[in-house]
C-alpha cells in the first residue's frame, strides 16, 4: 500500500470523526430556542442519518480502500448529505452551510489537488441546489437575500481556492522531496564502504532464515552513458541497486536464488549497462551460506569474485564465488 493511500485514509477518517461531532452539535442547535429558521425534522433526520452512515463507514473501512477516486466520490456524497441537511434546516436561512467548510479542507489534509477540486465543485453545486428553491420562491425577497447568498458562496469559493493552492504547493514540495529521496535511494547514498549494502544483506538474512541470499557486484566500466538510468533499469528489472564508492560500481541483493538465477540476474545487469554504451563490463557474486556466514564476509567474497572477473580475457565476464572453505574458493567465469 502506497504512502499516498495511507495519507488519504488518515485524512478522511479524521474528517469523518470530526463531522460526527458537527452533526451532533447541529442536532442540538436546531432544537434550541435560538434557532429561528423552520426545520423539517423528519427529513432532516433522514439526511443526517445518511451522513452519519457515510462517516462511520469511512472510519471502519480499511486504508487500502482510500484511493483518490474513492476519496473524491465520498466528498461528493458528503457534500450532497450536508446540502440536504442545510435545505431541511431552513434552506436559504440555514446556518448549517458552515458544515461545508471542513469538507474543503480535505485537499489540505492529504495534499491531493484532484480531490480538492472535486470537493470544491461539489460544495458549490450542492449548496446552490440547497438554496435555489428559496430563491425561486415568490414569497422571498430575493433582492434582500442576494447579498447574503453571494457572500456565502464567495466565502466557500475563496476558502476552496486557498486550500487548493496551499495543497498544491505542499504537494509540489513533497513530490520534490520524494523525487530526491528516490534518486538518493537509487544511488544508495554513494555507499563508500558497502555499509548500506551490508545492512540490506543483514536484513535479508534475518527475514529469510534458511534461504540462500546472494550479493552481486557489477562494474559497468567507464563508458556507461547514464548511471542513474542504469540504476533505474536494474531496480525495475532485477533488484534495488546500491551505488558503491568508485565510478559506477554498484551491488544488489537476491534472495532465494541459485547459481543459475544469480548468473541470469548478473547477465541482465551487464546487458542493461551495455545498452547504455558500457564496455568491459564485469560482475562478481557470492551466495550465503555457501561462500560466507555473515553479511560482511559475503560482500568480501563478492568483491573477490569481481576482481577475478577482471582476470578473464573477455569484454564481459561474470564470476560466481564457490568452494568448500573460505580459503579455497574456486571461481567460474560465465562469458
Amino acid at each position: 500500500m502506497s504512502d499516498n493511500v495511507q495519507k488519504n485514509a488518515r485524512s478522511m477518517k479524521v474528517m469523518s470523526a470530526f463531522y460526527l461531532l458537527l452533526v451532533g452539535a447541529s442536532l442540538v442547535l436546531i432544537h434550541s430556542s435560538y434557532y429561528e429558521p423552520a426545520v423539517s425534522y423528519v427529513l432532516f433526520y433522514l439526511a443526517a442519518s445518511v451522513a452519519v452512515t457515510a462517516f462511520v463507514a469511512m472510519i471502519l473501512l480499511p486504508e487500502e480502500q482510500f484511493s483518490n477516486g474513492f476519496s473524491g466520490a465520498m466528498c461528493i456524497l458528503l457534500a450532497a448529505s450536508v446540502a440536504m441537511m442545510t435545505f431541511f434546516s431552513g434552506g436559504l436561512s440555514s446556518e448549517l452551510y458552515l458544515l461545508f467548510l471542513p469538507l474543503l479542507m480535505a485537499a489540505a489534509l492529504h495534499g491531493s489537488r484532484q480531490v480538492g477540486i472535486v470537493a470544491l465543485v461539489s460544495v458549490l453545486f450542492c449548496y446552490s441546489m440547497a438554496i435555489l428553491p428559496g430563491l425561486l420562491n415568490a414569497g422571498v425577497d430575493t433582492a434582500g437575500t442576494a447579498p447574503l447568498v453571494f457572500y456565502r458562496l464567495g466565502v466557500l469559493l475563496l476558502v476552496g481556492v486557498f486550500v487548493l493552492f496551499s495543497s498544491g504547493a505542499a504537494g509540489g514540495s513533497s513530490k520534490a522531496r520524494d523525487d530526491d529521496d528516490a534518486a538518493e535511494d537509487r544511488r544508495g547514498g554513494d555507499d563508500d564502504d558497502g555499509a548500506t549494502l551490508a545492512r540490506m544483506v543483514e536484513d535479508e538474512l534475518k527475514q529469510r532464515r534458511g534461504v540462500q541470499v546472494a550479493v552481486v557486484i557489477v562494474d559497468p566500466g567507464r563508458d556507461v552513458g547514464d548511471v542513474d538510468t542504469l540504476l533505474e533499469r536494474v531496480r525495475a528489472r532485477i533488484s534495488t541497486p546500491v551505488l558503491l564508492s568508485e565510478g559506477a560500481v554498484f551491488g544488489f541483493v537476491l534472495s532465494g536464488a541459485n547459481d543459475r538465477e544469480v548468473e541470469s540476474a548478473a547477465r541482465r545487469a551487464l546487458a542493461a549497462a551495455s545498452s547504455l554504451g558500457a564496455s568491459e563490463t564485469r560482475a562478481g557474486a557470492a551466495i550465503y551460506p555457501r561462500d560466507a556466514r555473515n553479511a560482511n564476509d559475503l560482500l568480501t567474497a563478492a568483491g573477490q569474485a569481481l576482481e577475478a572477473a577482471f582476470e578473464v580475457e573477455s569484454k564481459s565476464a561474470i564470476v560466481i564465488s564457490g568452494g568448500d572453505t573460505p580459503r579455497e574458493k574456486r571461481y567460474r567465469a560465465a562469458r
